[in-house]
């Protein structure tokens, strides 16, 4: 268990750490903030749960009509990407032309794709959503999609943005020695850079005024050397306090699910003592890489994506041990047969879909009633305002409208069928329930 290891990341596993935050006020910063009442480690603060809210794709089902969605490779790794991208792009265009797609929602499809962060370079996607001519969302996608989709549906295809919106968490990075530092915050989606940087220039023992720094050979209350030992570390302890100041103001801003530090061990230390008065319920990791250089400073980077990813497998392992332990008291169901019902009666606390669509099946949506969803329109309010969509589609609307949260069912814990080898569609799907099944 990583908790109880405190070895550095890079050459053993991470140092997981609990502590707390102090005080302190910065000016605005653009981009998105966290709630200011929130405190770190005091009331009103909450670590980000291992599951996910879906609130963010609310905005996606602001329309009455049909929604066009788009999932388009836009990495920037190569002198012709943007000649790439317009191909890829005409040729989803093209598509949904034939699916009937009104050339205003098109056009504002067109005018997006390739905007915004997706403009930076480096592998990643799109994933756009529009309506009767009226963009609805448009986000980065951390990793580019495997194949380019589109589709024209009376509900969005969301399930490859919570997919990657899933495999992200907010986190601050810090590197630092005894005397500067640098704080980094970053949201749980994919920017250009972070949304906060900051840094801090401490004191050295050159900052102290001669008249009075106890130098060697000089009496001092603990005498001599030891006394300017104690003076410089009465520095770095300091210097460590205003780190963590940026520290605190940095997790609020992007609600941060970790800390991840490099750099000086000692100074680390001090700044860990600094956030630990009160108890924090996120992680403090260190990570091998920091300050002294542009390559420690880009090893520090590659270690902290690292450290991230190995959290966000444990955070889903977790969610999923969770789940396995609540289907065998009834709080638990399994399989796409089982949910519905659950979904139906906003009865789904977390929702667990996998990322393979390979064989999905078509389920029956409402117009009326967006939890609605059932094998057949009959299961629903009105069937003769029922509509078809795939599966996940369809599902994630409900959890999205009864505020259910998601979570990516683990791919080795997919079932299989043994009689063709392939993985049955039941399987991939799971949800925890808000009270037990009667």
């Amino acid at each position: 268990m990583i908790g109880k290891n405190l070895e550095i990341f890079g050459q053993h596993p991470c140092l997981y750490r609990r502590g707390a935050l102090p005080t302190r006020t910065m000016a605005p910063h653009d981009g998105p903030q966290a709630d200011p009442e929130k405190e770190v480690g005091g009331a009103g603060y909450t670590r980000p749960a291992d599951s996910m809210d879906l609130g963010f794709l609310r905005p996606l089902y602001e329309s009455d009509g049909p929604v066009a969605s788009v999932h388009l490779d836009t990495s920037r790794d190569t002198t012709d990407a943007d000649k790439k991208i317009e191909l890829r792009w005409r040729h989803l265009r093209e598509e949904l032309e034939a699916l009937g797609t009104d050339a205003a929602t098109l056009d504002v499809l067109e005018e997006a794709v390739g905007e915004g962060n997706s403009r930076a370079f480096g592998d990643h996607g799109q994933a756009l959503y529009a309506s009767e001519g009226r963009l609805l969302g448009a986000h980065t996608l951390a990793v580019p999609p495997s194949q380019d989709r589109a589709s024209f549906l009376p509900v969005p295809d969301t399930l490859p943005l919570a997919i990657d919106r899933g495999r992200r968490l907010p986190y601050v990075l810090v590197a630092l020695d005894r005397v500067n530092a640098k704080v980094f915050a970053y949201p749980s989606h994919p920017t250009r850079g972070p949304v906060m940087e900051a840094a801090n220039e401490g004191e050295n023992m050159q900052n102290i005024d001669g008249a009075s720094r106890i130098f060697p050979g000089q009496r001092g209350d603990a005498g001599g050397r030891r006394a300017d030992t104690g003076t410089a570390q009465d520095r770095w302890r300091g210097n460590a306090a205003q780190v963590a100041d940026l520290v605190r103001e940095a997790v609020r801003r992007v609600d941060a699910a970790v800390i991840i530090a490099g750099g000086d061990d000692e100074a680390i230390a001090y700044l860990r003592d600094n956030l630990g008065p009160r108890q924090l319920t996120i992680p403090i990791k260190v990570v091998a890489g920091g300050r002294g250089g542009t390559d420690a400073e880009e090893r520090l980077h590659e270690n902290a994506e690292e450290c991230l990813r190995e959290l966000i497998h444990e955070e889903r392992t977790r969610v999923y041990s969770d789940y396995q332990r609540k289907l065998a008291h009834d709080q638990a169901v399994k399989g796409t047969s089982s949910i519905l019902p659950m979904l139906s009666e906003a009865r789904v606390e977390t929702l667990l879909l996998g990322a393979d669509r390979e064989n999905e099946p078509q389920l029956w949506g409402s117009h009326h009633s967006p939890v609605l969803v059932d094998t057949s329109p009959r299961g629903l309010d009105d069937p003769d305002a029922g509509f078809q969509a795939p599966a996940s589609a369809l599902m994630l609307r409900a959890a999205v409208m009864s505020d259910a949260e998601f979570t990516e069912l683990p791919v080795p814990e997919q079932s299989v069928d043994t009689r063709t080898d392939r993985e049955t569609p039941d399987a991939d799907a799971g949800a925890t329930l808000r009270f037990p099944k009667q």
